[in-house]
């Protein structure tokens, strides 16, 4: 499914990285097993992939995390998913308490086995409780609530003040059918929350493996009715050419041109496609590829403060940043160069996974983390790389570094505090606050198990990365 990269000619653009030294102590994290309140291996491990989303869902003001989880790499193999409610800074599976209920006879939400991909938390219903959508892939012979992308509707409080956690609502989700009719299961690798038409009201980005099946379903755009029930508008609303997906890692609903709508963003084996409206909204004619070559996942963060979404790119060769510069006359965004990243020493050990755009150290200037396992083939002997925005002048096309503390082994890497072995093998990473301190923390699901690494920097007040609104969306994650 991977195409190779000519690696082209890069700008490098930003003076200040050219001072850049060892052991820069920009940011300080500790490993902090206390934090979560379960064994790491229990959460993921070799035999265990996770992906992460995370929010505050009780609205007791500490963000809460979800983990879905598969057996690793392109199989059908099922698992529970877990549920971790943030309790005063400690991360406490609470999923058989708040994520076990259904509507489907016999299922039990989180609990029930699914061969999870993704997963997006968003309030489908407008009730200002969010909720959580799945993206399952594989499972081609179980029934429609096993295979189709699930909705977990958050069912707020009860009159005495309690949350009642997250309930499975199936026919959210309606029956999909293939291009010639007929039903079956889709294989997603990927979903995505944002408003397309202009309703004010969250529609569903689903990106597909492209299988070599009679039940490939390419690229799915589901749209919301206003109250969380969605239909399956692929047809009228895209181009074939926009939904034949190939190994859809990673989709956004972002809006990249600033007109305050949500435009469509995608890998697709080794480029970046990105979707445009000509006149009306939620009507998608226009498709460019802002990035060619080995493209696997891609995520987007204003990275450079000019309020405009970037791109954080990982390629199977050297990954990328193209800063989103302006929109041009025919409703496009327009990108700068492909800049890679600057090491101090060593490099790019090239296959990435998943990547996030977030500010570690609180200096208003986001950072990017791409973590290594590649989740269609199998090893886990790369590692997560940390890069460090060293900031400049907004607007600028900055180079992100990769700090460490010495050219040789043994000292720390990326972000001080996390050593080489810290760092290999990871699926997904989440950062958020969990102790409410303002300072953005890392939990880490490694093949080796799921860490909780707390800031520990000490710069005052400054607070890290918060939810950004990009018009087609409000980032959870980002």
């Amino acid at each position: 499914m991977r195409r190779s990269l000519e690696v082209s000619a890069l700008i490098v653009v930003l003076g200040a990285t050219a001072s850049a030294q060892f052991d820069n102590r920009w940011v300080d994290y500790q490993n902090t097993p206390s934090r979560l309140a379960a064994a790491a291996t229990a959460v993921s491990s070799f035999s265990d992939e996770v992906d992460f989303d995370w929010a505050d869902l009780d609205a007791d003001g500490w963000v809460d995390l979800v983990v879905v989880r598969k057996q690793p790499f392109s199989t059908a193999g099922k698992r529970p998913n877990m549920l971790f409610m943030n309790e005063y800074g400690v991360l406490r599976d609470r999923t058989a308490q708040y994520a076990a209920s259904s509507t489907v006879a016999l299922d039990q939400g989180f609990l029930t086995p699914t061969n999870d991909r993704d997963v997006e938390i968003v309030d489908v219903n407008g009730d200002g409780w969010l909720d959580v959508v799945t993206a399952t892939t594989y499972s081609d012979n179980d029934p429609k609530h096993i295979g189709h992308p699930r909705v977990y509707r958050n069912l707020g409080r009860d009159i005495s003040g309690n949350w009642l956690g997250l309930r499975h609502e199936d026919a959210r989700i309606p029956q999909l059918l293939t291009s010639g009719g007929a039903p079956g299961q889709p294989s997603f690798c990927s979903v995505a929350s944002g408003d397309v038409n202009d309703d004010g009201h969250p529609d569903l980005y689903f990106g597909d493996y492209d299988r070599a099946s009679q039940w490939d379903y390419n690229d799915r755009l589901l749209i919301n009715d206003g109250n969380g029930f969605f239909t399956d508008e692929t047809f009228t609303r895209m181009t074939p050419s926009m939904t034949d997906a190939s190994f859809r890692m990673a989709t956004e609903i972002v809006d990249l041109t600033m007109d305050g709508i949500g435009d469509l963003l995608a890998d697709q084996q080794g480029l970046v496609q990105a979707c445009y409206k000509s006149t009306t909204p939620g009507m998608f004619t226009i498709r460019e590829e802002p990035y060619t070559g080995a493209a696997y996942h891609v995520s987007t963060g204003d990275m450079n403060n000019d309020g405009r979404p970037d791109l954080l790119i990982s390629d199977d060769a050297s990954d990328r940043v193209r800063y989103n510069l302006s929109t041009d006359a025919f409703g496009r965004a327009v990108f700068g160069s492909a800049l890679t990243f600057q090491f101090l020493s060593g490099g790019d050990d090239g296959f990435g996974g998943t990547n996030l755009v977030a500010d570690l150290d609180g200096d208003g200037w986001r950072d990017a983390l791409i973590t290594d396992v590649d989740v269609d083939i199998s090893g886990c002997s790369r590692r997560l790389h940390i890069y460090h925005n060293p900031g400049g002048t907004p607007g600028d096309q900055i180079q992100l570094v990769e700090e460490r503390q010495q050219s040789g082994s043994g000292g720390w890497l990326g972000v001080p505090g996390m050593l080489d072995a810290d760092l290999e093998g990871a699926y997904d990473v989440a950062v958020f606050d969990i102790n409410n301190d303002g300072f953005n923390d890392i939990v880490s699901g490694r093949c080796a198990g799921t860490f909780v690494w707390m800031n520990v920097t000490e710069l005052g007040s400054q607070a890290g990365d918060r939810s950004t609104s990009f018009g087609g969306r409000v980032t959870i994650r980002r």
